[in-house]
C-alpha cells in the first residue's frame, strides 16, 4: 500500500489568540501537488522450449508510486511563552518573522530545511506575527514492487508465491522537522517518512 506523508509535527489545533481568528487562516493540509500510479503486468513466457515455457509463462508485475509535495507546517513556540492558557499538549503560540528569506541555496538539507534566522521568538506575554501553514515541508516519492505467480496445483489446490519490495529505489524521503523556534534542534529533520528499502518473500495454498 502506497505511504503518505506525515503530518506536521506537533501542529496546534488550537488558536493562537482567541481574540483574533483571521490569523488563524492558513493553507490546512494543502498538498499542492499529488501524483499517484500503480500497474499490474502479466509477463509474457519464453516458448522455445516446453520447460522454459512451464518455468516463466503466467507471472505477474506489480507497482505503485507516488510522489507528492510537502505539507505546510507552522513556526511556533514551545510552551505557552504568552501566558494566554492554553491546553496542556498544545503549542499554539507562533514566531516572529525577522524579514530574513525563509528558504536559500543552502536550505532544503536534513541539517537545515528552511533558514532559522528567519525566525524569532516573540517577548514574553505576547503573540507572534508568522501566520498559521506558512512554510513548506518534506514532499515524498516512493515505488513499492511485487512479483507473483499462481501454480495450479490440482482442480482444487492452488500455490502462489510472492515477492515484494517496499521502498524499492531505497529513497530516503525526509520525516518531520523540529518547528519550534526556542529548541536546540529547530529547523532540523532527525527522522524519515519510511524505513529503508525492505523485501519480504512468502507462499500461500489455497484449496
Amino acid at each position: 500500500m502506497p505511504r503518505t506523508s506525515a503530518p506536521p509535527m506537533d501542529e496546534s489545533a488550537l488558536p493562537q489568540n482567541d481574540s483574533d481568528l483571521d490569523a488563524e487562516k492558513g493553507l490546512a493540509c494543502d498538498v499542492r501537488l499529488r501524483y499517484v500510479a500503480s500497474f499490474v503486468y502479466n509477463i509474457p513466457g519464453l516458448k522455445q522450449e516446453k520447460w522454459m515455457s512451464r518455468l516463466t509463462s503466467h507471472w505477474e508485475l506489480a507497482t505503485a508510486f507516488q510522489a507528492q509535495t510537502g505539507m505546510p507546517f507552522t513556526i511556533s513556540v514551545f510552551g505557552d511563552t504568552a501566558n494566554s492558557g492554553t491546553t496542556v499538549g498544545e503549542n499554539p503560540i507562533r514566531a516572529n518573522y525577522t524579514g530574513q528569506a525563509v528558504i536559500s541555496s543552502d536550505t532544503h538539507t536534513a541539517e537545515r530545511w528552511f533558514n532559522t534566522a528567519a525566525f524569532a521568538a516573540p517577548a514574553p506575554y505576547t503573540f507572534g506575527n508568522v501566520g498559521r501553514n506558512t512554510v513548506e515541508g518534506p514532499g515524498l516519492q516512493n515505488a513499492d514492487v511485487a512479483l507473483s505467480r499462481e501454480f495450479h496445483l490440482s482442480e482444487a489446490l492452488h500455490m502462489q508465491i510472492r515477492a515484494e519490495m517496499f521502498n524499492a529505489f531505497n529513497g530516503a524521503d525526509y520525516g518531520t522537522h523540529n518547528r519550534f523556534v526556542n529548541e536546540p534542534q529547530f529547523g532540523t529533520i532527525t527522522m524519515t517518512m519510511h524505513a529503508s528499502r525492505e523485501a519480504q518473500f512468502s507462499a500461500r495454498l489455497t484449496f
